[in-house]
């Protein structure tokens, strides 16, 4: 090749020229690279900055709200609701343990801080009825208007922002629960410079900076450093000594207008995790036009690029036809290879909907633990099962099942083995049922089995159990065995009912009649359920109703010397006529009593009475007051001590005329609280006495371990020592070994003569029934006292 005839003028122009523009492109390229690793480099570090910043606030929410969690827990709130629950008045134990609460939540409120900034303004504890109970600020009212009472009965804790005489004000609220119910809330509002703090640590007055905390009800400014422009004046002024302070420049429900912020500040969106709360915030960039690759740097050397640019255009002209078809070609290809990724993306896309709404439709209808149909599902299902029963003629099926003592695994071991034992159920229940039967999680604890086209009611029987054999295998969890049973309610579709609701209603009725029953067994619904259930609802709330309105009354049976047919005791029983009901047996309204939490109230009543008669009874005889003790009121030991103690203070009855009477179903709860319960007391002179004993489950050794000196054999045995020989031997085997422990002994229900002359020769010191007396009212109790009285004073 020619080299001279290659390189022309020409030739030379061009390279000069691809050459000059090489170097131009490079001191861009490498220009524009570090303008944008720099600005990449600030944005880098002010997003951590940002997100520094609500991980921080993210974190204080969390640890207040589980400081405050705690706060609710605390001993002297659960005291306070649970005297109040207790029926305690302000004058006994109520008014102690409110003070106990203002004097806690007073020093909370003190000693909660953060770099000696005071966290809470206000603590407050509220009642559902929205009564202020305790207040760190007497003096200053708080509206309850803005408090949503009926959403917190089902949310433990909640943020919320509330409106004040001051401003908006962050608020913590946090349900207070009660024997598993919600008792109050418990309100706890946030000082706003606490919040401020934490966001503005990093902040420094020479940093153009501004930071707000959006707010459901509008926002506060944090921070405003930014430089003013031209021709405005700033929002803030910063001095050395000044505070940061959020009402000086929070505008509630209105977004804050600052004209310091230009649309080049560098913009950030930040929410707060676990709050409703944003932070939004600007940043001054990097200035261009201090640095020396600035934009008009930039510019000046682009401008050299032109003249070049020109001449090479002018030299690839002849080209130029080429050059424009080569683009068109490649501009066809390239949009031709979009459109062919995007046609992929979009199948993806679909495939990707189509497994989340598939996902979505899993989880709304089947259970997340056990992987079995929900609540909602079954219920679907069931009324499916119902339309096809009414078209085919069939009868359907329906198991409801609850697992007994579950509460006690929980308890004992811990929710991973509780759930684990609700997996493990859920599988023995799929293997025993067929693959068109409907085995569902209804919740908690409680399963629900639905049986299509049910051939008869024997079948029913065989299913129920066959699932109690399920359960008398042991469960093996984390290297350990359970044995845990269950109690099945069952109904049947058409003749319990023709929807869905009754059908699951009148199951669950039947569910508690099979528990009632002793647990580990299946019950049948039948109408007597029905009316079981509305006779002890319409108990309860009457029941209420004659407490508040003092219509439970106290009868007294005379115990006597079976040697001298002295009257020496008395027993107080509760007796109780309703004016709708009529009269109502001890035996069904004391067990529900128990249930519901009345017991203290009525044993209290008992007490006072009581004790006030058998003082007055000191003037005519010496005489033993016996009264009846429910396992359920030693709950409160301490309570139920100080109670006694205060009683007898205020009747001036002696310690030891008072008998107390407990069952034998109490000596199994030995903790360390009973036993110095019952020792105190036995030291004041009071006496202590088994009753109904031989009906329960104790063991002698209790007999020795407790203070016992007393025990009464129930009227059951002497009832059938004439016609039972085992009852006769199983009295004189009583007699026997109270008489070996040095314990004095009652017999109850003596109804003859012939009785009264056994229990007396084998022993027995003291008798009540009604072949001396059926127990009757304080007035003829004083008539019976008067005659002895006489009758002895005649005779000597």
């Amino acid at each position: 090749m020619n080299i001279k005839k290659w390189f022309n003028s020409k030739t030379a122009i061009i390279v000069a020229g691809i050459l000059l523009t090489a170097y131009l492109f490079l001191i861009l390229t490498v220009t524009n690279l570090g303008q944008s690793r720099l600005k990449e480099s600030q944005n880098n570090a002010l997003d951590l900055k940002i997100s520094n910043y609500t991980d921080n606030l993210s974190f204080f929410f969390d640890v207040s709200q589980e400081s405050i969690g705690n706060l609710a827990n605390n001993r002297a709130i659960s005291a306070y609701f649970s005297n109040l629950a207790a029926g305690m008045s302000m004058q006994y134990g109520l008014g102690s343990s409110l003070f106990n609460l203002r004097q806690t939540i007073n020093s909370f409120a003190q000693t909660s801080k953060i770099d000696n900034h005071q966290i809470y303004r206000r603590l407050l504890v509220v009642g559902f009825g929205k009564t202020v109970i305790a207040d760190t600020e007497l003096d200053s009212p708080f509206d309850m208007s803005q408090i949503p009472m009926a959403a917190m009965e089902k949310v433990g804790t909640k943020i919320l922002m509330l409106s004040t005489p001051e401003g908006p004000v962050i608020t913590l609220l946090h349900t207070i629960y009660h024997q598993d119910k919600p008792a109050g809330i418990l309100i706890a509002e946030i000082d706003n410079n606490v919040v401020i703090h934490q966001l503005s640590t990093q902040e420094h007055k020479s940093n153009g900076s501004c930071l707000k905390l959006v707010t459901p009800l509008g926002e506060i400014l944090v921070w405003d450093s930014l430089k003013p422009l031209t021709g405005l004046n700033p929002i803030l002024k910063f001095t050395p000594t000044e505070p940061f302070r959020a009402s000086t420049a929070f505008n509630p429900g209105k977004a804050q207008s600052h004209d310091n912020i230009s649309s080049h500040n560098i913009y950030f969106e930040k929410e707060v995790s676990g709050t409703p709360f944003k932070l939004t915030s600007w940043f001054e960039p990097v200035n261009e036009q201090d640095i020396f690759t600035s934009a008009w740097f930039i510019a000046g050397i682009s401008l050299l690029a032109l003249p070049v640019m020109l001449g090479l255009l002018y030299l690839m002209r002849v080209n130029n036809t080429n050059l424009v078809l080569q683009t068109q070609v490649a501009s066809v290809s390239e949009q031709q290879q979009k459109l062919t990724n995007q046609n992929v993306l979009l199948l993806e896309e679909v495939d990707k909907r189509k497994a989340s709404e598939n996902k979505l439709a899993y989880q709304a209808t089947h259970d997340e633990l056990t992987g079995l149909a929900n609540r909602t599902h079954s219920m679907s299902r069931l009324a499916q099962s119902i339309e096809s029963a009414q078209v085919n003629n069939t009868k359907v099926l329906v198991m409801f099942l609850d697992l007994d003592n579950f509460k006690q695994v929980n308890d004992t071991v811990g929710h991973h083995a509780g759930d684990e034992l609700l997996k493990l159920t859920s599988k023995r229940l799929l293997n025993s049922v067929r693959n068109t039967d409907t085995v569902a999680r209804f919740g908690g604890d409680e399963f629900l089995i639905i049986i299509p086209e049910l051939p008869h009611q024997n079948m029913a029987k065989m299913l129920a159990s066959s699932i109690l054999t399920l359960f008398e295998q042991a469960f093996k969890i984390e290297g350990q065995e359970f044995f845990v049973s269950t109690s099945i309610g069952m109904s049947i579709y058409p003749q319990d009912g023709d929807t869905a609701a009754t059908l699951l209603k009148k199951a669950d009725t039947s569910l508690y009649r099979a528990k009632d029953a002793g647990r580990n067994g299946f019950s049948f619904y039948n109408d007597s359920m029905n009316q079981d259930i509305q006779r002890k609802l319409t108990l309860n709330v009457r029941l209420h109703q004659a407490i508040s309105l003092d219509d439970i009354e106290i009868y007294y049976q005379p115990i006597l010397d079976l040697a001298s047919r002295k009257i020496i005791g008395a027993e107080a029983l509760m007796r109780w006529t309703d004016s709708e009901l009529g009269v109502v047996s001890p035996d069904e309204f004391i067990p529900l009593a128990e249930k519901n939490g009345l017991i203290h109230k009525l044993g209290d009543i008992v007490l006072q009475r009581a004790c006030s008669q058998a003082a007055s009874w000191q003037s005519i005889t010496p005489l033993k007051m016996a009264i009846n003790f429910s396992s359920v009121q030693f709950r409160y030991s301490e309570q139920l001590q100080a109670r006694i103690v205060e009683v007898l203070a205020q009747t001036g009855l002696p310690a030891d005329k008072l008998d107390m009477e407990v069952t034998e179903s109490l000596l199994i709860d030995q903790e360390s609280g009973l036993m110095t319960m019952l020792a105190y007391l036995k030291q004041l002179g009071i006496e202590m006495s088994i009753d109904d004993f031989g009906t329960g489950y104790s063991a002698l050794s209790y007999l020795q371990k407790f203070s016992f000196s007393k025990l009464k054999i129930d009227r059951a045995f002497i009832n059938k020592m004439a016609s039972s020989k085992s009852d006769k031997a199983l009295v004189t085997a009583i007699l026997a070994m109270a008489k070996s422990l040095e314990m004095k002994v009652v017999a109850e229900g003596i109804e003859d003569e012939q009785q009264a002359q056994f229990l007396q020769s084998h022993g027995c010191e003291f008798g009540q029934g009604y072949l001396f007396s059926r127990p009757v009212t304080a007035e003829a109790f004083t008539q019976l006292l008067m005659e002895q009285e006489s009758l002895g004073v005649a005779t000597a």
